[in-house]
């Protein structure tokens, strides 16, 4: 969503006439189609994402395994950092992480495939957390032969109470 060259040139010829209400206006209106042109592209990449995290419940018991599933919903196959497929989990709250230890090794998902980790909901120390709210998410490694050299990153929330 963009305006072009020539309705960019239009807008300035008129300031120039001496419309300084124009002025006000064009501000405005680049700025919406900036904004909202940039919402409106973010809303469906979220919609068509490549990534797909998710629990198999939204509230946990303390000391109940969590179970977590990445599906890769793409067209080509992710790399992962590890063998918990770049997984991350913390506290909402006190930003602690959660003991998700994995093998150092490169793990795949090939398109449509989906793999699951389970949490027993303990840190790095095996100490059991805290009850609350936690964000569990999946990071791919950047993807090597495509113009997107960003990881692919997704989430999920869940509660332990």
């Amino acid at each position: 969503m963009s305006m072009g060259p020539k309705a960019i040139w239009r807008i300035i010829q008129m300031y120039k006439l001496g419309n300084s209400h124009c002025l006000i206006a064009v501000i405005i209106t680049i700025s919406s189609v900036i904004i909202f042109g940039y919402m409106i592209d973010y809303t469906n990449a979220q919609d068509k994402s490549t990534l797909h995290l998710s629990t198999n419940k939204k509230t946990y018991k303390p000391g109940e395994t969590v179970v977590i599933t990445v599906k890769n919903n793409g067209k080509s196959t992710l790399e992962f950092p590890d063998s918990t497929l770049g997984l991350t989990i913390q506290n909402t709250r006190t930003h602690q992480q959660a003991g998700m230890l994995g093998s150092q090794v490169m793990s795949e998902l090939k398109p449509g495939e989906s793999k699951t980790v389970q949490w027993d909901q303990k840190d790095y120390d095996g100490k059991e957390v805290q009850a609350g709210t936690y964000n569990a998410k999946a990071s791919s490694a950047p993807e090597e032969n495509s113009n997107n050299t960003l990881p692919i990153t997704m989430g999920t929330t869940f509660t332990i109470k």
